[in-house]
This record gives structure tokens, sequence and C-alpha cells, in this order.
């Protein structure tokens, strides 16, 4: 017989007898239930209300935080059903459905939606306030958006002028669509007769409206004021910042705008933290890398450099390790270009050029406000490298990025720029080359047996050949691409005294790479291989994000 959720509480030490004898009296006496009795009375709140359940119930608390919702389940379940038995769907994996409840054991509510979906139902437990708001996001406000967007592009409007406060709907659409889509970027292009919307998912643009030329002015102009910036001269670049503000959600968006011959084109960045800052777990990393990643960056110094092109997660990776890392008890101080997501109790300074604060500068004078750990958002020159390693030599551990294609790569990059080898020796803790690869929608995916040369690939990298591997289809789930989410692919070397004496010597990028590889490094295409082979992403997704060295 399952433990009394009052029991639980008690046990939990989140109430005490007292407290829990006269709210059942109130329970009984207003037919409202325990937990919502002690919720008004304040004496718990609904995070332990979600573990005792959880406790009673055997089901688990949802990660709102990284739960990506199905597009597809939502347009399969009705929206009347879902508001009525407070139970959402989420996700769909193999033949069950992910949905979240405030109430696991209402089981008539499982059971409906089995029938509804024809699938088995796993339930998470998750607040009502959460799941409120995410039938507002999923059903009600996903559907406005897309019928503002047809409204207005369908309105009777002349050539040459627009009410203003339809260019207004438009561009905040256009946002909170790209939000609902979980895109990164958006791009308003023009185009000869059209403009041209393109929302980047997973890390691949996506065309997904176009309208009439005559609104690209329009939205351009919005775009602008809504950043701050000068919309005057629309013969220059310009860059900006906007804080939104909706009913779905608060989130910054930088802005940056270009001219070309056909007018100006805009692309902005989403910068909602919660989606890229999180638990260092979901990254993607391999076991013993992740545990090595957690070993250096626990370390009281040390120098640790993330590598990779644009786009690669870099930002992702570091901001994680920071907040893995971050206490009260310690000084924790950034200098980026330009600040990406605002983190509380974080010293965050954004280099201004202009006014003489460059990296170099940024970096020495942060020095002189004790810190305790520094993230250098690029090393581009040899002043900041030094400076970095030179901080790292004096008692602090320094996170910062460079443009390489590899981890080795980024030892030698850091020779080139004149730094001390015996300084770098020493200093150099760790570095992280990545990638990112994205993951195989499973509510679409086909498989298929690999060919004779991806098995010979596959033995090439000491990687036993999967019998069957994934191949993308593309469904309404994951907006037709066959791919849904991301993960990370990692190549870590750990700087030990092998690597220390080859850093010293001023070894060939090849020795040092092939003496990592001796003490345990694996290199990124066998990490993206053996994703492959596992069914996490396909053999061709592999190939586009990692090239076969």
């Amino acid at each position: 017989m399952a433990k009394r959720i009052g029991d639980i509480l008690i046990d939990l030490g989140f109430i005490d007898r007292d407290q829990l004898e006269m709210a059942v009296t109130e329970s009984k006496k207003t037919g409202i239930m325990l937990g919502d009795v002690l919720l008004r009375l304040d004496w718990i709140n609904q995070e332990q209300l979600q573990m005792s359940l959880a406790v009673q119930s055997g089901a688990k608390l949802l990660d709102t935080d990284t739960i990506k919702v199905d597009p597809g389940l939502i347009a399969q379940v009705p929206q009347e059903f879902v508001t009525t038995h407070g139970i959402m769907p989420l996700q769909k994996r193999d033949n069950t459905i992910l949905a979240a409840t405030n109430n696991p054991f209402d089981v008539v509510a499982k059971d409906k939606l089995a029938r509804i979906t024809g699938c088995q139902v796993e339930t998470f437990i998750a607040s009502k306030e959460w799941l409120t708001g995410a039938i507002e996001l999923h059903y009600k406000t996903a559907l406005a958006i897309d019928a503002d967007i047809d409204r207005v592009t369908r309105a009777t409007v002349t050539d040459t002028q627009f009410e203003e406060n339809q260019i207004v709907v438009l561009g905040n659409r256009l946002l909170e669509k790209g939000l609902v889509m979980d895109a990164s970027d958006i791009h308003v292009v023009p185009d000869v007769n059209l403009t041209r919307i393109y929302y980047r998912i997973d890390g691949v643009l996506q065309q997904k409206f176009l309208f009439p030329v005559r609104f690209h002015k329009g939205l351009v102009t919005r775009f602008k004021i809504m950043a701050d910036m000068d919309i005057s001269n629309p013969n220059i670049p310009h860059d900006g910042r906007i804080k939104y503000s909706s009913d779905i959600g608060d989130f910054d968006i930088r802005v940056s705008t270009f001219p070309t011959h056909l007018g100006e084109t805009v692309v902005m960045r989403l910068l909602v933290y919660s989606k890229v800052v999180g638990d260092l777990q979901r990254l993607g990393l391999e076991a013993a890398d992740f545990d090595l990643f957690i070993k250096n960056i626990k370390r009281p110094y040390g120098l640790i450099v993330a590598t990779g092109p644009t786009g690669s997660g870099k930002t992702t990776t570091l901001y994680s390790a920071l907040m893995t890392v971050n206490s009260p008890n310690i000084n924790v101080m950034t200098v980026e270009d330009p600040i990406e997501y605002v983190i509380p109790t974080i010293r965050q300074t954004a280099v201004n050029p202009k006014a003489g604060l460059s990296f170099g500068n940024a970096l020495r004078s942060a020095m002189r406000q004790d810190p305790d750990i520094i993230l250098v958002g690029e090393i581009r020159d040899t002043e900041t490298a030094d400076l970095a390693l030179r901080a790292s030599m004096t008692g602090h551990l320094v996170f910062s990025t460079l443009h390489t294609n590899d981890a080795a790569s980024a030892i030698n990059r850091l020779l080139d720029l004149g730094v001390n080898k015996s300084i770098l020796a020493s200093s150099l803790s760790m570095v992280i080359a990545q990638r990112l690869v994205r993951k195989i929608c499973t509510n679409c995916c086909d498989h298929a047996a690999p060919t004779d040369g991806q098995i010979a690939i596959f033995s090439r990298h000491g990687i036993t050949p999967p019998v069957q591997l994934v191949v993308p289809v593309g469904c309404d789930s994951c907006y037709q691409a066959g791919y849904r989410g991301r993960t990370g692919i990692y190549e870590v070397i750990r700087v030990d005294r092998e690597i220390q004496s080859l850093i010293f010597a001023g070894a060939l990028q090849s020795t040092i790479e092939e003496a990592a590889v001796k003490a345990g490094t694996n290199l990124m295409l066998q990490q993206a291989l053996k994703k492959a082979a596992a069914g996490i992403t396909s053999f061709e997704e592999v190939y586009r994000v990692v090239a076969d060295a």
C-alpha cells in the first residue's frame, strides 16, 4: 500500500504532525486536495510537493529546463483533453509517449492519452504552474502566432502604405515563432520581389515565410527601433540588442543588420538562457571525458581552452562549466564580446574597442579585482594569450576559446601567437575541441543496413559496425528535417607530462595528437561515429559536420 502524501511530507521534513492534522481538517471541510491546502497555507512549496508525489508514485520529476515538446504530438492530442485532464504529451520514444502531469495517480487520464495516441504513456511530475504555461505556449499561443502572421500578410493594403500596428504585430509574431520553434537565429533577407524569413533550427537554416517585398522596409525599421539602432543610415552595418517580453516568455535578442544591393538584411540571435546554460551532463560528453572535464574545472588554477568553429557550442560548454563551479564564495569574472547570457552573481564585462577596452586591457583590469575564475571570450592575440596564461599561473582558473579545427592544433595556435613555451606547458590544463551534430527524429526515422564503405570506415576507426543505421525521413515533429535537437561531439586532450614535454619542445601538431591518442583521447570523428552506431544521429550527419581525416 502506497504511503500517504502527508506522511511522506513529514518524513522528508517539510511539515510537522500538527501542520498535517490542521491541513487534513481543512481538506475535509473544503474538499480541496491536501497538497493544495498545504500550498495555500504556504507550509510547503511546489518543489516540495512534487518531490513528495514522486516518492509516493514512483514517477520521475520533469526536467523543465531541458525538455523539448514535440509539435507533432501537440497536433495529435486535442487542447480540450489536455486542459481538462491536466496531462500534456511531451515526446515520443519508440512506442512510448512521455507526458507531464501534476497528478501521477490519475490513471484515467493516462489511459485516455494512451488511447488517443495508440502508445504507452510514461508520466513525469510537473507543477500546475508549469503545465498551465506549457499548454498556453504550445496550444493557444502557437496557434495564435500562425493565425496572426497569416492575418497580417493577407490583409488588403496598398504597395506603399501599411498600418503601423500591422508591422508591429508581424514583427512580434516572427520573434515568438522563433521561440516556439526553438530556433537559434532569425534571418530577414530581401530578394528582388520577396522578403524571405529563415529560422536556424538545430544549426541548419530553414525558410519558413515568404512575404511581398513591400513588407521588408517596415520589418527592418521595426526591428532596428526595437534594438535601439540608428534608422537614418541604412548603408552601414548596425548592431543592437532587444529585451523582448511577452506572454510566452522573456528573452534577449542580439540584432545585426547588413546593407546589400537589395536592402538591409537582419539577423537576430535568440538568447534563451535556460535552453543553453545548464547541466554539463546534457552536453553529450562521453563518460571518461566528462569525468576529466569535471576534474579540471574544479581545479583552483590552470587554463582550459574550448576550440571549434563558430556555432560549435563553445559558449554553451564554457557557460555550463561556469555554472557548475560558481558559488557565493568565489569571485567569477568574464570578459566577452559581446555578453551572450547574463548570469546572476557573475561579474560580466563586454569589450569596447572604440573606448579603448580591448580583451587585453579588460583582462589586465579584471586581474586587479581579486578574481578566482575568469572567462575570456576569445584569445585573439599575443597580449590576451600571454595575460590568460599568466593569470592561470598565479592561482586563477581561466576559461577561454580559440578558433581551430581540433584540439591539438589549438596548442600550436597558442605557440604561433608567440607565448612562452615553458609557461604554456605548465599552465595549460585541458583543451576541448567540439562540434554539434543533429540528433535523429525518433518519430519518423527509418533504418538501413550500412554499406560496405561505411562498414570499412567504422572498422578503420576501431568501432564495431552496427547492423542497422538510422536514416532521417522528416515529419511535422521535426519540421520535415528528419532531425530534432543536437548533441555535442568532443575531443578532449589532458595536458599530462608527456604533452607538456612536447609543448616545451615545440613538437608538431601531429606528434601532440599521437601522444594524446596514446594517452586515451578519442578523436572527434571516432566520437561522432560512436553516436551514429548507437542510433543517436545519422552517418550522413556525421560527415556533414566532421570530415574524415
